[in-house]
């Protein structure tokens, strides 16, 4: 009975990151973009 409980809570565990990654790449990708253009512009960049 745990094994299984454990199983089911790995797969929604794994549905919910899976969900959540477009957020964290887009999140890495504006932090990305506003670094490289405070380098190159100087100032705040995008934020």
């Amino acid at each position: 009975m745990r094994k299984m409980g454990l199983a089911v809570l790995a797969a929604v565990l794994a549905l919910a990151v899976t969900g959540c990654a477009p957020l964290v790449v887009g999140g890495a990708v504006a932090v990305v973009a506003d670094e490289a253009i405070e380098q190159d512009q100087g100032g705040d960049g995008l934020f």
